[in-house]
């Protein structure tokens, strides 16, 4: 049983989102899409753009 705020797979984060933002984030969700799986998707193509963003400005 997983105990505090980290397991083997995730760890939950608590983060405070300008209301407008949540209103919008309603909006485009998929049909039976969690707000998690949302966040989720979103950080992970964040990531990639900076990794991108960042080899393209090491190469330059």
């Amino acid at each position: 049983m997983a105990t505090g705020s980290r397991n083997n797979k995730s760890q939950q984060i608590v983060s405070r989102v300008p209301l407008e933002l949540i209103d919008e984030l309603e909006k485009v969700k998929d049909e039976g899409e969690s707000t998690a799986s949302f966040v989720v998707t979103s950080i992970r193509g964040e990531i990639k753009r900076r990794q991108r963003k960042k080899g393209k400005q090491e190469h330059d």
